[in-house]
């Protein structure tokens, strides 16, 4: 009996230490799913940013592979301020959601973000960010050759020939910022869309791969 009972004990032991085990892999499990979902979130709204290149799920997908996972969903509208991703590792699903503070967006003064631009494209975006209250902001306006020849160099650093760099910054001399032509807008893109439509205001989009870029209607 004391050598039965000794079995049953140890095999009580064995069990639950298997069990043990068991749960320690799946909290495991759960938590690389998490972190696979955490990071795809925040590469889609850092990527859907306006220093992105309006990729979101792209990278989603990518940042979820990278950590182990799949990308299952993602709802990442380019130029979106907010993405939310679901994420499986193995059989354990995650989600996660990310937004970007508009407010770390704009310049520090709104005056210096319109300096330098066309006069009309001046008044049409002042109106604009007035009429968002806030919600949209200006990240880049007016641009010296030698910022643009700043901005040129990195982005042959960052894709490594001109072919594919000129898809995402234009060469000095060849970009509409340099004349005042144009800005890139943060915060809430799809109520700046809106407002343009509804003010009537003279912007539009002309780079399908860029949609926080905005020029002066010709």
């Amino acid at each position: 009996m004391s050598l039965i009972f000794v079995s049953i004990g140890l095999l009580l032991t064995l069990l639950l230490a298997h069990f043990s085990a068991d749960l320690a892999d799946a909290s495991a499990l759960k938590a690389r799913a998490q972190v696979a979902a955490d990071a795809a979130a925040l590469a889609a709204v850092a990527e859907s940013g306006p220093y992105g290149t309006g990729q979101p799920e792209r990278v989603a997908t990518a940042f979820a592979r990278a950590n182990g996972g799949r990308l299952l969903d993602c709802e990442c509208r380019p130029g979106a301020v907010e993405m939310e991703v679901t994420v499986a590792v193995h059989d354990v699903v995650a989600r996660a959601r990310a937004l970007l503070d508009v407010e770390l967006l704009g310049p520090a003064s709104f005056s210096g973000a319109v300096h330098g631009l066309d006069p009309k494209l001046a008044v049409a975006v002042d109106r604009l960010v007035e009429a968002s209250e806030g919600a949209v902001t200006v990240t880049s306006g007016y641009r010296s050759r030698e910022q643009q020849e700043r901005l040129y160099r990195a982005a042959l650093n960052e894709y490594g020939s001109p072919e594919i760099a000129d898809n995402w910054v234009a060469p000095p001399g060849g970009s509409m910022h340099e004349r005042g032509l144009a800005v890139d807008l943060g915060g809430d893109l799809d109520l700046a869309v809106r407002l343009i439509e509804k003010l009537g205001l003279p912007l539009y989009r002309r780079l399908d791969n860029e949609p926080w870029h905005f020029e002066l209607v010709p």
